[in-house]
């Protein structure tokens, strides 16, 4: 039986999956240096022990509401191809273990089909969205996305 790591995070009242192997830690909010002419879900820079990273609103990205950060918000550092980049949401609830038997994933074409989300958990009755940090962090760091495990 294969399964997959999840850090459960809250955004508003929604519950999302990142992919813990790729979560290198999880951080209290911390004001960030604003860019100019940047993304609006990029909240800017942080010097992460001598390392900048870009924090990104995920409330933004998956389409919520982003009410201005406060200091209960919680910053998730991810990693792709070593680069780190930071995701903001509203709070971490959990690190559960996922049969992959219980994730969907969209065909192609269907209409909940997103680039921003590889498919959707069944954890007991609710359907938990799976955030894909490759395609977020392709995005800032030029990393292409490696493939994902497939239920069997």
């Amino acid at each position: 039986m294969e399964t997959f790591d999840a850090l459960l995070v809250t955004l508003g009242e929604q519950a999302y999956a990142l992919p813990l192997l790729q979560i290198q830690e999880i951080r209290g909010w911390t004001t960030v240096s604003p860019l100019p002419s940047c993304d609006p879900s990029c909240l800017g820079l942080l010097n992460l022990r001598g390392q900048v990273l870009a924090v990104l609103d995920a409330r933004l990205l998956m389409g919520k509401p982003a009410p201005a950060p406060k200091p209960q918000d919680v910053i998730v550092v991810a990693v792709l191809d070593g680069k780190p980049f930071g995701l903001l949401v509203d709070s971490v609830s959990d690190i559960i273990i996922i049969d992959t038997e219980q994730i969907t994933r969209a065909e192609s074409g269907e209409a909940w089909s997103s680039r921003l989300v590889d498919g959707v958990a069944s954890i007991g009755d609710k359907l938990v969205p799976m955030i894909s940090l490759q395609h977020i962090g392709s995005q800032q760091t030029g990393a292409q996305p490696p493939a994902l495990p497939q239920a069997a």
